[in-house]
């Protein structure tokens, strides 16, 4: 019985310490899946973060692409120009001004000459020739002036449109690179925001494993638990069985006992009237 006591109480203590293994197991495995949720949490955060960096991004270079292609446009609309204006400058123009007046000058003299001098009709006539001669020249390059004076305002016209081009160019340049930098900063968010969310992913991921690790030694503690329950169990029903068995053994020999006094008792008033009745009858006596 002692024995048996002896090793219930070591079993006992043994399947407690196991329970409070299991119960500590479990507390560090709540301890780790509080960290992970709050980790998986806050990289959720992130993540809402990074997809409003990456929105405004992609929405800053949506435009800034569309200025791009303005200012592109505007750059080569005013290099063809220049390019125009280079084609019209090759043009031979010279100072058709002077050239005319003095043209003009000279025949205005010719027809005083003509009018004043006297002269023959054969050099009158080639005098006369000479006169139409020059303002028929004349003439001919008022026309090219007019033709020339047209160019220069082309010219000037096409300077200002070239001004204004690369002025506007310069503009959407500007607003290009405004733009650029914008978005180059909310690049820079994702990225980080990016980095954060690996490095929170994968320490929640760890986090995951020591939690999955330690319920798994919790379990395997727990089934230890179980298992020393069973044992337990069954040396308190021997336990039991024996002392049903020690109490039932006991009361055989207190009933058996009790018996036996009776039986003695019962002998004891029978030897009694045995002996009454040998006295009555005179056979035995009393001195």
């Amino acid at each position: 019985m002692t024995k048996k006591i002896s090793e219930l109480r070591s079993a006992e203590l043994k399947y407690r310490a196991l329970l409070n293994k299991r119960d500590e197991i479990n507390e560090q495995a709540a301890v780790l899946r509080s960290e992970r949720d709050t980790l998986h949490d806050r990289k959720k955060d992130i993540q809402d973060q990074l997809r409003e960096a990456r929105g405004k991004r992609d929405a800053l270079v949506t435009k800034m692409r569309v200025h791009k292609v303005k200012r592109d446009d505007l750059q080569s609309k005013g290099k063809e120009l220049i390019e125009f204006k280079k084609k019209l400058k090759g043009r031979p123009m010279g100072d058709l001004k002077s050239e005319i007046r003095a043209m003009e000058a000279e025949a205005r003299s010719m027809e005083v000459r003509q009018q004043t001098v006297p002269m023959k009709l054969t050099e009158e006539r080639e005098l006369i020739e000479k006169i139409k001669a020059k303002l028929t020249e004349a003439d001919r390059l008022k026309k090219i002036l007019v033709e020339q004076e047209k160019i220069q305002k082309e010219i000037h016209d096409i300077d200002q449109s070239i001004n204004a081009m690369f002025y506007e160019a310069d503009k959407e340049h500007a607003e290009v690179v405004r733009l650029s930098d914008e978005a180059h900063v909310f690049h820079e968010q994702a990225v980080a925001f990016s980095k954060e969310i690996a490095v929170l992913a994968s320490t929640a991921n760890k986090k995951h494993d020591d939690f999955i690790k330690l319920k798994e030694d919790a379990d395997a503690v727990h089934q230890k638990a179980m298992d020393l329950r069973g044992k337990v169990i069954d040396i308190k029903q021997q336990k039991r069985a024996e002392i049903i068995e020690e109490k039932r053994a006991v009361h055989e020999v207190n009933r058996a006992t009790r018996k036996a006094l009776d039986d003695k008792d019962k002998n004891d008033e029978l030897a009694d009237e045995a002996l009454k009745i040998l006295m009555k009858q005179g056979k035995i006596e009393i001195r």
